[in-house]
């Protein structure tokens, strides 16, 4: 899957002249945490909603609400974004997008194409929205987990043991967890299926250890 398919692309953006106020604002209103900023499409920056909070003046302070306006007013975006924004592009995959949220410890990314034109934007809740689906969550399937030994053959013999019970697979995710004290690779099957028991009783005797069954 590729970020193209998953990016919001009516990307609410900021001019780097804009006050801290106008993106205080907009950030609220539209319920966002990551404005991009450009000049025309081009990306010259970023700000989120830690910025703004970062610069903005303590609940405590003693001025008053028309000083605090005209302070924020006078503090432009330029004098708080990062300039060094990570991005993508539409043809990245959501793997690599995900991996970089993590990395970077970021929220977000703008995608960007020839010119560093911005053309949306993907956060960590869209990548998260898309790895729930690759995974089935929320259809109405039992999960079953499994050791996936490392030998020739063996998803296609997990597949042809679910196929002798007339299982239908929702999706499949291979992961690594510890079984025995030694980390193994997992499978984990979203599926349908009338006789789970036999499933289950099936690839034990073909050598897949079963660890987990949720109906």
């Amino acid at each position: 899957m590729l970020v193209g398919k998953r990016m919001r692309r009516d990307v609410i953006t900021v001019s780097p002249e804009e006050g801290i106020r106008a993106a205080m604002k907009l950030i609220r209103e539209e319920r966002i945490r990551h404005l991009p900023v450009t000049e025309g499409r081009r990306l010259v920056g970023i700000v989120t909603d830690r910025d703004l909070r970062r610069v903005a003046p303590s609940p405590a302070t003693s001025l008053s609400v028309h000083e605090l306006n005209y302070l924020l007013d006078k503090l432009k975006i330029k004098e708080v974004m990062t300039k060094e924004v990570v991005t993508v592009t539409p043809e990245t995959t959501i793997e690599e997008a995900a991996k970089l949220i993590h990395d970077r410890k970021i929220g977000g990314l703008p995608v960007v194409e020839k010119g560093n034109e911005v053309v949306g934007i993907i956060t960590e809740t869209d990548i998260l929205e898309a790895f729930l689906e690759v995974m089935g969550i929320g259809l109405p399937a039992s999960r079953l987990e499994l050791v996936l030994e490392d030998k020739p053959g063996a998803f296609y013999q997990v597949c042809r043991a679910i196929e002798e019970f007339s299982g239908d697979i929702s999706s499949v995710v291979t992961a690594r967890a510890t079984h025995q004290g030694v980390e193994r690779k997992v499978m984990i099957v979203r599926l349908e299926v009338g006789d789970m028991d036999g499933v289950v009783k099936k690839l034990e005797r073909d050598g897949f250890p079963v660890l987990s069954v949720i109906v």
